[in-house]
């Protein structure tokens, strides 16, 4: 039965929406570092002919479709946060020095960075899960090569392996942060 709310048409559109976002982002990303500073046409073919990768390929149409749900919803709750100090009575220029300008606070901009990454880390799980699940469960194949990667794969994969490779990390940042230039004082 046919409602209002029926989007299942819009599936027929997502390698479109999925080819503009790609392009789009790509270009914009282009442009801003200037990666051919002399040509924006070289810029706008890179962003095109990634664009069309990203349709070609099943799984990466799959990953865009399934991570731009949340950065949506992170962007809506990021100026819905800012909005709320907005109201509260911070000056809007101590927030834009918050998020950017000349020293943004490296917390805020790390924590989102984080959460870029869970998103997407996300969405690779539920593409490539069952790849992954394969190479770290066992199998009845007993052919070398598969026998060798899926070692490594149970290997890598255990809780006590990824805990360790979590907690180095974390030891990276520390010292990062901590070994940095001092601010003022």
């Amino acid at each position: 039965m046919a409602t209002v709310l029926d989007v299942g048409i819009l599936e027929y559109f997502v390698p479109i929406f999925v080819f503009m976002f790609v392009m789009i982002i790509m270009w914009a990303l282009l442009e801003k570092v200037q990666f051919f500073p002399k040509s924006p046409a070289a810029n706008l073919l890179i962003a095109f002919l990634l664009g069309v990768l990203f349709i070609l390929i099943p799984e990466l149409t799959t990953v865009i479709s399934l991570v731009t749900p949340w950065f949506v919803i992170l962007i809506v709750f990021l100026l819905l946060l800012i909005l709320t100090f907005i109201f509260m009575g911070v000056d809007p220029k101590f927030i834009g020095s918050v998020f950017g300008g000349d020293k943004p606070n490296l917390v805020v901009v790390w924590a989102i960075i984080v959460l870029f990454l869970g998103i997407f880390g996300y969405a690779f799980t539920q593409v490539y899960g069952e790849q992954i699940h394969d190479i770290t469960a066992g199998s009845s194949s007993e052919e070398g090569s598969d026998q060798l990667v899926q070692s490594v794969g149970e290997i890598l994969f255990t809780p006590k392996v990824m805990g360790m490779f979590f907690l180095l990390l974390i030891a990276v940042f520390v010292v990062r942060f901590i070994s940095g230039p001092a601010g003022p004082p």
